[in-house]
C-alpha cells in the first residue's frame, strides 16, 4: 500500500504576508518542487503581495486572498473555501502559522495539512507538525521545518527568486528619465520605511547619510517609500539639504525594479531589505527591535547596523515604552557611513 506522501499530486501552500516571508519562502517551494516533482503547486497569497510571485518557477498557480478588510465579508470568505475544496488539494504546507492560515487549511479539506504546532487551535487543524524551532533559527529555516513534516530535505543551500514584469522594468526605466537621473555614478535608493514605527531610523538621519552619500561618496541618490512614508522622505530631503528625487507611488513590482538597478540600498529591518537580499544588491540595514538571527536578508552583500545593547532588545515589536527614544533612535549616523564604506570598499566603489 502507497504512503499518502508518495500519491501528493497537488499542494496549497499558504503564505498570506509579508514582504519578506513570502521572498524567505522560496527554499520551501524549490524542496516541494524537488520531492513531488509531477505534483501542481498553488500558493495562497494576500493580493498586495501578489507581484513578489511573478514568474517563480516553482508556482503553477497563484491564488490571491483579498487584504482589505471591507472585502473579506463571510460570504466572500466562505466562496473562496469553496473554491479551495473545489481544488482537490492533496496537501497543504501552511507557512502562516496564524487563525487564517490553520483554519483555511482545515476547511479545504486536504487529508496532509502540515503546520506548527504552537497553538492548540493548531494541532486541531494540522495532522503534520513541524519540529519545534530553536530560538536562533532564521526565519527562511522556521518555514522550512513546516516542509520537513512531509520529508521534504533540507536544502545543501537555500535559493531565493525574485523577477518582476517586463512593463514595470520598463516603468522604472521612464520614472528615471522623467526626474533626469543620469546613470554616470553609482546609484543608492533610501528606503525609510518599516511596517512597524520602532523599526524606523529616524529621518533627520537618513537626511544627513544621503548628503554624506552624495557629497563624499559620489552617490546619485533616490528616495522610495509608500505614502505612509511622506513624513520621513519631507524629513530626508529637509536635513539632506538637497531637493532629492522620490517616488511614493510605486506599485510593489516597481519597487523590484528600482532595488535591481541601484547599487546600494539603505533601510531599515523591512520588505525592501528581503528584496534586496533575494537580488544581491549591495545593503545597508538597521536592526533595533528585531533580531538579526531570524531576520537578516538573504545573499552575501550586505551590512547590518545595530544600536549598542539595550535590555530590551529584542523585543516583541507590538509596543515599545520608549516611543520617541526607542532603540533605532540610538544607532549613529557615523556606524552607518561606517558600514557603507565597508560595503562599496568590498564592491570595489
Amino acid at each position: 500500500m502507497k504512503s499518502k506522501l508518495t500519491t501528493i499530486e497537488k499542494i496549497l501552500v499558504i503564505r498570506f504576508r509579508s514582504i519578506g516571508d513570502i521572498i524567505l519562502s522560496n527554499p520551501v517551494l524549490k524542496g516541494l518542487r524537488g520531492s513531488f516533482p509531477g505534483s501542481k503547486i498553488h500558493y495562497l497569497v494576500d493580493d498586495v503581495f501578489e507581484d513578489i510571485l511573478f514568474n517563480n518557477p516553482h508556482i503553477d498557480k497563484v491564488i490571491t486572498h483579498p487584504r482589505s478588510a471591507e472585502k473579506q465579508s463571510i460570504g466572500k470568505q466562505m466562496k473562496s473555501i469553496k473554491l479551495l475544496r473545489q481544488e482537490r488539494y492533496d496537501a497543504v504546507v501552511d507557512l502562516q502559522a496564524g487563525p487564517r492560515g490553520a483554519l483555511t487549511s482545515l476547511l479545504t479539506g486536504a487529508p496532509i495539512r502540515a503546520g506548527h504546532r504552537f497553538k492548540m487551535r493548531n494541532t486541531i487543524c494540522y495532522n503534520k507538525y513541524a519540529k519545534t524551532p530553536e530560538p536562533d533559527c532564521h526565519t527562511w529555516k522556521v518555514q522550512f521545518a513546516i516542509a520537513r513534516a512531509i520529508d521534504v530535505p533540507w536544502p545543501k543551500k537555500p535559493e531565493f527568486f525574485l523577477d518582476t514584469t517586463d512593463k514595470n522594468k520598463n516603468s522604472v526605466k521612464l520614472r528615471f528619465k522623467q526626474i533626469g537621473l543620469m546613470l554616470d555614478r553609482p546609484l543608492a535608493v533610501l528606503h525609510p520605511g518599516a511596517r512597524i514605527y520602532e523599526k524606523r531610523w529616524p529621518g533627520s538621519k537618513l537626511g544627513l547619510l544621503a548628503r554624506w552619500l552624495v557629497d563624499n561618496r559620489g552617490f546619485a541618490v533616490i528616495l522610495a517609500g509608500n505614502h505612509n512614508d511622506k513624513d520621513e522622505i519631507e524629513a530626508i530631503r529637509k536635513a539632506s539639504g538637497y531637493a532629492l528625487p522620490y517616488f511614493t507611488d510605486i506599485s510593489l513590482g516597481e519597487l523590484v525594479g528600482i532595488i535591481n538597478s541601484v547599487d546600494l540600498l539603505v533601510c531599515n529591518d523591512s520588505g525592501p531589505m528581503h528584496i534586496a537580499g533575494a537580488l544581491n544588491i549591495p545593503t545597508v540595514a538597521m536592526f533595533g527591535p528585531s533580531d538579526p538571527a531570524l531576520w537578516s536578508p538573504i545573499g552575501s552583500r550586505k551590512s547590518l547596523v545595530t544600536p549598542p545593547p539595550m535590555e530590551c532588545m529584542p523585543c516583541d515589536q507590538k509596543r515599545c515604552e520608549r516611543t520617541g527614544n526607542h532603540c533605532m533612535t540610538h544607532i549613529g549616523i557615523d556606524d552607518v557611513k561606517k558600514a557603507v564604506d565597508q560595503l562599496m570598499t568590498k564592491q570595489g566603489h
